[in-house]
């Protein structure tokens, strides 16, 4: 009999890693909303539908009203999985991540991204400096590309939000491309692929930051170690799935594949938060 039982608990060990076992019955994956909630449910399904494969598991998209309170969620450590921008992830943790990190986006084959500050072709604006006494649209104050990084090019340039004519949060990246166009704008920060899709309508880039690492996927601190390296490995395995420009073009056309991430890829990027906010 207890030759039975050693046997019997043997086998179970050998027996393949059940997710239910530790992870519920499902995962619940939170996006910051920097798209109406419904274009994001469209964008981020078929990730979830892979990773629900993948863990067996269901993975589901939910989605927070505003940057801040998806900040404020993740750092609470309530979000099973989250999603977020490079500065969305400095404010929740600004000193060092206590929680897993997972993959980063690879964009055009590069886990990393620019700024621009852009202006009108046919502006007299020439430098930053020229921006003195000019108006200037940011997207949204937690935005990298919108707020901080432009902020921060300003201030090496010596022009602080006191020295813009007037400056205004427009919500949104492609606001800001338009706000500029329309010229109710001198100035404005916005991400290159942004630029690149306003260019042709009469938009230069002022100045270019950088490169920022990319947005990050992120895991609750305590999901089973297993289930971490699990989800780790799936998502670098999306770089070699069949339905790799399924998953990955849904989320952005750009979007190349996923890269390994660590905290001190935004080591560069804290400090420049630092020196752009110390006003």
């Amino acid at each position: 009999m207890l030759t039975r039982i050693f046997a019997l608990v043997f086998t179970l060990c050998l027996l393949p890693f059940a997710p239910e076992a530790f992870a519920g019955d499902s995962l619940l994956l939170w996006i910051h909303p920097y798209l109406p909630a419904t274009e994001l449910v469209k964008r981020f399904t078929p990730l979830t539908t892979y990773l629900s494969a993948e863990l067996g598991v269901t993975v589901e998209i939910r989605i927070k009203k505003s940057y801040q309170a998806h900040i404020d969620f993740v750092a609470r450590d309530q979000a099973d999985l989250a999603y977020l921008g490079p500065v969305s992830y400095l404010r929740a943790f600004n000193k060092t991540a206590p929680q897993p990190l997972l993959a980063r986006l690879e964009v055009r084959g590069k886990p990393v991204f620019h700024g621009m500050i852009i202006v009108r072709q046919d502006s007299p604006i020439q430098k930053l400096s020229d921006l003195n006494g000019k108006s200037f649209a940011f997207g949204d104050p937690n935005s990298t590309m919108s707020h901080i990084v432009p902020r921060a090019h300003l201030k090496k340039a010596g022009i602080g939000l006191e020295s813009l004519s007037r400056h205004e949060f427009l919500g949104s990246h492609h606001d800001v491309a338009l706000g500029v166009l329309g010229g109710y704008f001198d100035a404005g920060g916005v991400k290159e692929e942004v630029f690149y899709e306003y260019e042709k309508r009469g938009l230069r880039v002022l100045a270019k930051s950088p490169p920022i690492s990319e947005h990050v996927f992120m895991a609750r601190s305590d999901l089973a170690p297993e289930l971490v390296e699990r989800l780790r490995k799936a998502f670098m395995a999306v770089n070699q799935d069949p339905q790799k420009d399924k998953i990955l073009k849904s989320i952005k056309k750009s979007v190349t594949g996923f890269a390994p991430v660590v905290d001190r890829d935004y080591a560069e990027l804290r400090e420049l938060m630092k020196f752009a906010e110390s006003l």
